[in-house]
């Protein structure tokens, strides 16, 4: 049973028995799995709305919020830039009709990305091609428990070091 996002992960095994070459054998089919499906998924995206990884993540971000917009800073987190890297994404966006700013009119230094009716449309669109190339990328080749395995070992990597100081 897939485990919900806020539930401490909890390591079944921390053994410190596993020689060197067998971790760093494991990195790499871990990274080499994941980058080679990553492409093949963001190639489909390039291809279809001309979009970058970045400007995807924002897309789907926003769209999934009930009123289609967040702060600049939550989205730079989520895709994984400096709140400075992300402007270049939310200028993009904006330039682009999809986005839009929007100041908060509580905190001058606060600003948010909204969806504008344009990018709402596309990135419903996004969801549904998200949907087809994770069922026939991943869900297809893994079948949908293994899936959900490595999607809940991912979320667990995720909350051990998102918040970890950045070297």
């Amino acid at each position: 049973m897939p485990r919900a996002e806020s539930e401490t992960p909890v390591a079944t095994d921390r053994s410190s028995t596993v020689d060197d070459a067998t971790a760093v054998e494991l990195w790499g089919r871990v990274i080499r799995g994941f980058t080679a499906t990553n492409r093949r998924v963001h190639a489909v995206f390039k291809e279809r709305f001309d979009l970058n990884e970045a400007e995807v993540e924002t897309l789907l971000s926003l769209v999934r919020r009930p009123d289609h917009q967040a702060r600049h800073n939550t989205l730079a987190t989520a895709a994984g830039f400096s709140t400075g890297g992300f402007t270049k994404v939310a200028d993009k966006l904006t330039a682009r009709g999809l986005t839009e700013r929007n100041a908060c009119s509580a905190d001058r230094r606060v600003s948010y990305l909204q969806l504008t009716a344009q990018g709402a449309e596309l990135a419903a669109e996004l969801e549904v091609v998200a949907a087809e190339v994770n069922r026939e990328y991943v869900i297809e080749v893994l079948g949908f428990e293994r899936a959900s395995l490595v999607a809940d070992a991912f979320v667990e990597l995720y909350q051990a070091h998102h918040n970890a100081a950045k070297p």
